[in-house]
């Protein structure tokens, strides 16, 4: 364990962020789950279910749960430059909404940790939808990790070769049921934040975006790459005034 050492983790109650949680915990002395929702993203309690099983393995002294409004950086990383990015991209932009989305949660962390003083962070990213979301390909974690090392701050993903994190968590005693993913279990369950618009956005990429424009691939980071640099802009700014 690292003595003294604290962690957050993206945790939206699901079995991913649920198992890189757990591992957190057999690594670190304070962990920080940070649960986002906005307008788009009901329901971000449910994420407590799986939350208070962790206290309950663990110690409640040891985990800290926040639920955090990405509301307005949602907005201006997705809506800022809105009309030139519909010129630019076109229909890339309707299905670029879950990468802005989650550069949103990136840049809440970045600064829930700078405030608080941590120094690691981890997600549940998986890479078996990189082809389809920048944000989760290896290139664009490369990115995710060198915009955390801008501010001293570590950032990984330690499930993303892990096919099954639900029958882990079952064989580990922390869940109650080994097929918590879809399809054995509906989405909306009673642990994981909702995320309609993602589902229609799901849809949409994978039943006819992807297949049509998958041979520019070079859009999807590019977009990726101008969100991260916005994402900089929002937290310097949002230091600077912090210093004010």
């Amino acid at each position: 364990m690292r003595t003294g050492k604290e962690v957050s983790v993206l945790f939206s109650g699901g079995s991913d962020s649920m198992l890189v949680a757990a591992m957190m915990c057999e690594e670190f002395e304070k962990v920080h789950l940070l649960t986002f929702f906005h307008s788009g993203i009901p329901e971000a309690k449910r994420s407590k279910v799986n939350a208070r099983r962790l206290e309950n393995r663990f110690g409640k002294s040891r985990i800290v749960h926040k639920l955090i409004n990405i509301e307005q950086i949602f907005q201006v990383l997705y809506y800022a430059n809105y009309a030139r990015d519909l010129r630019k991209y076109r229909l890339f932009l309707v299905a670029a909404t879950c990468n802005a989305c989650q550069l949103a949660m990136h840049a809440a962390t970045l600064i829930y940790n700078i405030n608080n003083n941590i120094r690691f962070a981890r997600d549940g990213y998986k890479r078996e939808k990189g082809h389809i979301y920048a944000f989760m390909s290896e290139e664009g974690i490369e990115d995710l990790k060198t915009l955390y090392r801008k501010h001293k701050i570590n950032y990984d993903n330690p499930v993303c070769h892990i096919p099954r994190t639900d029958w882990v968590l079952f064989d580990m005693g922390l869940t109650p049921k080994r097929n918590a993913k879809f399809p054995y279990q509906p989405y909306g369950h009673a642990t994981q934040h909702l995320c309609p618009h993602g589902i229609l956005t799901n849809a949409y990429i994978i039943g006819y975006h992807h297949p049509l424009y998958h041979r520019v691939p070079h859009r999807w980071m590019e977009y990726h790459r101008e969100r991260i640099a916005m994402a900089e802009r929002y937290i310097q700014s949002y230091l600077k005034k912090r210093k004010c």
